[in-house]
């Protein structure tokens, strides 16, 4: 998914970092409380315009306590030598700052499962090689991006050219769908960077109706070194703000 040239032994960082980064990139449109609050997609009336849709999500991502994701990559391109791509993740977010989750990495010409617990300024990676869990301190804080002032959630304000809300269903959920372009440059501190300024990346998150939650979040476009015009990063979201233990594994 996005491809970094580095030496096998800081590959265990970064793809710690990504992990967590990736899990947390829906949050260009993040989930935000459940019915009990005033959604503007769930409020009669008139349909809600993306910026209403976008507006609500960054007052109601603060009240947000745990949510599942899971990720799908399509149509990724060759990736450059030496680079790690993430081609899928299944994880749950704990707020502020505790992440646990399954990816399928393609390390070297080969697809190898990865699992990660990020619990404050440290994650517990396992080793692609050995499956054994390795420490990772400092690689990131997951409440860094959580934050709803200063973290991914803002990348929200820099949507451009918003369409109109049509009806669509996720998973039977019904939901209002609208797109939007992102500047790949904005996604640099997670995609490594290295796209040409005006890279524009289509975006589109359908919003449930019914309670005004994120339900999809699709990415299409060249994020970052390997990805073709067609590769596509699709976020479905679910499990929001249920139970969720996540402790550091034996080591």
């Amino acid at each position: 998914m996005v491809s970094f040239h580095l030496p096998v032994r800081r590959v265990l960082a970064y793809s710690a970092l990504f992990m967590v980064c990736a899990l947390l990139l829906m949050s260009c449109k993040l989930p935000w409380q459940q019915a009990r609050s005033t959604a503007v997609a769930s409020a009669p009336g008139p349909k809600p315009t993306a910026q209403q849709l976008i507006t609500t999500v960054q007052k109601n991502f603060r009240t947000v306590t745990a949510f599942h994701v899971l990720m799908k990559v399509e149509n990724l391109g060759t990736a450059p030598d030496g680079a790690i791509q993430i081609r899928s993740a299944d994880g749950d977010v704990v707020m502020p700052d505790k992440v646990k989750a399954s990816a399928n990495v393609l390390l070297s010409g080969q697809v190898v499962g990865v699992e990660l617990v990020s619990i404050g300024d440290t994650q517990y990676l396992t080793d692609p090689i050995t499956g054994q869990w390795r420490v990772v301190k400092g690689v990131l804080n997951a409440s860094t991006l959580t934050d709803p002032n200063t973290g991914i959630v803002s990348l929200a304000s820099k949507l451009t050219g918003l369409s109109k809300p049509i009806d669509d269903a996720v998973n039977g959920n019904p939901c209002w769908r609208f797109t939007g372009q992102l500047d790949a440059q904005t996604l640099a501190f997670l995609t490594g960077g290295g796209m040409p300024a005006g890279t524009m990346l289509l975006t589109s998150v359908c919003v449930g109706k019914a309670d005004g939650l994120p339900y999809q979040l699709a990415v299409t476009g060249e994020a970052a070194k390997g990805d073709t015009a067609q590769t596509a990063r699709t976020f479905t979201i679910s499990n929001y703000n249920e139970t969720i233990t996540i402790a550091a594994p034996q080591i």
